[in-house]
């Protein structure tokens, strides 16, 4: 859905070009460990220099986007939000992608290198979408004060009978 909603040719083409390699991190997760190797000799596997594109593509947007200075709110434009959810989703399968890691089930540890940097990308992408169309919201800082006594008014002294 990213794709669609987004306007810059640039940033067009990156979505379009992770999504592709998507399917070659899929292909490796469908993989049986004891399949790997038929799995190299005829297609891609996730190599380390696509991990560093998306590292490039991250420093180049580090230099041109300003980062607010709290926790962002998402959702500042319909791409961004989009961006947004993709990257939680990413997030997600990065956690159950460790849990195959650690149980000897992924055979190449560059699909969970090219996983997390592509949620960094994503945020990225949805804050260089953002742009000036909208001020972020982010989050705010709360300040603590200690806690004082409360005041209660002393009871009413009783009147005897009489």
């Amino acid at each position: 859905m990213a794709r669609a909603l987004i306007q810059d040719r640039a940033r067009h083409a990156i979505i379009l070009r992770v999504q592709s390699e998507l399917f070659t991190v899929g292909a490796e997760l469908a993989t049986d460990a004891a399949e790997y190797d038929k799995l190299q000799q005829h297609f891609l596997v996730v190599l380390p220099d696509a991990t560093s594109r998306l590292e490039a593509e991250i420093d180049d947007l580090e230099r041109r986007v300003p980062l607010p200075d709290a926790f962002v709110i998402p959702g500042g434009t319909p791409s961004a939000a989009a961006l947004d959810v993709a990257r939680a989703v990413v997030r997600r399968a990065e956690r159950r992608i460790v849990g195959l890691q650690q149980t000897g089930q992924l055979h190449n540890p560059e699909v969970v290198r090219y996983v997390n940097r592509l949620s960094d990308l994503l945020f990225m992408l949805a804050r260089a979408e953002e742009g000036s169309a909208v001020k972020p919201l982010t989050g705010r800082r709360v300040t603590r004060t200690p806690a004082t006594r409360a005041r209660t008014r002393p009871a009413p002294k009783r009147r005897p009978r009489g």
